[in-house]
């Protein structure tokens, strides 16, 4: 690509490239050929070469023109609800906070050519969430306005796209990241694709949907939010009246298991969400809940349970379909648009793109 002299090299946007692509200034320097230190100089003052531009688009998943672009709507990480977990550095989440960043544009892009759900998520307000009751009548009122009555969610990844959240694949985020929500002009909820195990699953989606509804404009991480977003996921997939009339009754010491297994296939939750929700309605006492902890870990149930096969894996499908709707021609222009690569969209974000219906062939294939 010949030099856009007319346009400014945007430093901000090499180093949201660089981020996306899980890249360290090392890593850019040995690609280039030049200094970690220069690297660093790259995203402050200095100007690449257009050789030096051509690789790093190539290495970056992003076009040439994606650095002479600015960042719309820079996202920080504290405007993320990332699920406390130990393992999660702060790199792992300043690279999900990047790509995540780089797949609005496109989203944005992708609104301007297909009408998506309009945003049904509840304000509300300056509501108390500081007690167990108060986030259970915010979840009955989520339930009350989508008409959901009080049987089990049938689908909760169709039911956040439902509200106008945008839900999507990141490859990257793996074991390290349960989940990630954050709510811009539209909210936007990215799962953990290495996740097999559909109520694990279900509940991530269901928790980051509470923060999106408790937590607009707070910081969150902490213990206190993240029980918080517990409580209305438990109280969404399992609302307490209908729950409390379904949950069996104890067989002496121990917990009717059979009577779990049919609960587990119809809410579709996890045996350990089962016992946590009835131990917090007071059904179970804390060394009955105790008591099928344990007899779940001796099992080996702690990622995977019995019966995980029979519910099935929900998946992400409004940003596909929206790009399903496109032809050819309005899908270059909106990747073009979004400074990225087919290559990104694809094995970044495990999405499918549309591909050209014609090719050109020789004359002489055609008998001319």
């Amino acid at each position: 690509m010949k030099r856009q002299t007319e346009h400014a090299f945007y430093h901000d946007k090499l180093k949201l490239a660089r981020l996306a692509a899980g890249k360290s200034y090392l890593d850019i320097g040995e690609m280039l050929g030049v200094t970690r230190q220069y690297a660093h100089k790259l995203e402050v003052n200095a100007v690449p070469s257009d050789s030096q531009i051509q690789l790093l688009a190539e290495h970056l998943l992003v076009t040439e023109g994606f650095f002479f672009t600015p960042r719309k709507r820079p996202l920080e990480l504290e405007q993320c609800h990332f699920r406390s977990v130990r393992s999660s550095t702060q790199t792992l989440k300043r690279m999900i906070a990047a790509q995540v960043e780089i797949f609005e544009g496109i989203a944005s892009h992708l609104e301007d050519e297909v009408a998506f759900p309009p945003i049904s998520i509840p304000d509300i307000g300056n509501a108390d969430i500081s007690g167990i009751d108060s986030i259970e009548r915010l979840a009955e009122r989520f339930r009350r306005e989508l008409d959901l009555g009080l049987g089990p969610v049938s689908n909760m990844t169709k039911l956040a796209e439902k509200v106008g959240a945008l839900v999507i694949n990141v490859a990257e985020a793996d074991d390290r990241v349960d989940a990630f929500s954050l709510f811009n002009e539209r909210p936007l909820i990215v799962r953990n694709t290495t996740k097999l195990n559909p109520c694990r699953l279900r509940f991530d989606i269901a928790h980051e949907t509470g923060h999106l509804v408790l937590h607009q404009g707070m910081e969150t991480g902490c213990r206190l939010t993240e029980e918080q977003a517990n409580q209305f996921a438990s109280a969404l997939l399992m609302p307490r009246t209908s729950f409390s009339a379904e949950f069996p009754r104890m067989r002496g010491r121990y917990l009717n298991w059979p009577a779990l297994k049919e609960m587990k296939l119809r809410w579709r939750v996890s045996f350990k969400a089962l016992i946590y929700r009835a131990s917090k309605l007071g059904l179970l006492t804390p060394d009955q809940a105790k008591s099928g902890f344990v007899y779940l870990s001796r099992h080996g149930y702690t990622k995977t349970e019995e019966l995980d096969e029979q519910i099935p894996l929900e998946e992400p499908s409004m940003v596909q379909r929206a790009i399903d709707l496109l032809d050819y021609s309005t899908w270059k222009r909106v990747l073009e648009s979004s400074g990225l690569t087919r290559e990104a969209v694809t094995s970044r974000y495990l999405l499918a793109v549309p591909k050209p219906h014609l090719s050109l062939v020789r004359a002489g294939r055609m008998g001319y």
